[in-house]
């Protein structure tokens, strides 16, 4: 059997969308917009109101504290530690074992500090 031209085009056409899969069926997406990135926030310092003295070392050696903090300094060796800060501060006096504190002053600022007995050995606390 022949079947007129204008049906065989009509014929191809279904035969093409079925192949496709063309239909009522079929999901046209849309691209989307790129984002637009955002800057992530800037960490907070970390606050530590601890620093060990172990192997020679101020372990943190720069710490971060509220005003008026108290800080912690615990000696992990057998043998003296003090804690001297340059001014105002205070000071821990020599200490084999255990631990000492020290409250920061209340004004912000760098607050420099060493253990008088082990050269090299210092550390700065950040009063913010």
């Amino acid at each position: 059997m022949l079947i007129p031209m204008r049906h065989a085009s009509m014929l191809f056409g279904l035969l093409l969308a079925a192949a496709c899969g063309g239909g009522s069926d079929t999901k046209t997406t849309t691209p989307t917009s790129p984002t637009t990135p955002t800057t992530p926030a800037t960490p907070a310092a970390v606050v530590t109101s601890s620093v060990s003295m172990k192997s020679r070392a101020f372990s943190p050696p720069n710490i971060q504290v509220a005003p008026s903090a108290v800080v912690t300094w615990t000696n992990d060796d057998n043998f003296n530690h003090n804690v001297t800060f340059s001014g105002a501060v205070g000071n821990i006096g020599d200490f084999s074992t255990g631990a000492k504190t020290l409250t920061m002053p209340a004004a912000p600022g760098t607050y420099a500090y060493t253990c008088t007995l082990h050269g090299g050995m210092s550390g700065t606390v950040v009063v913010k």
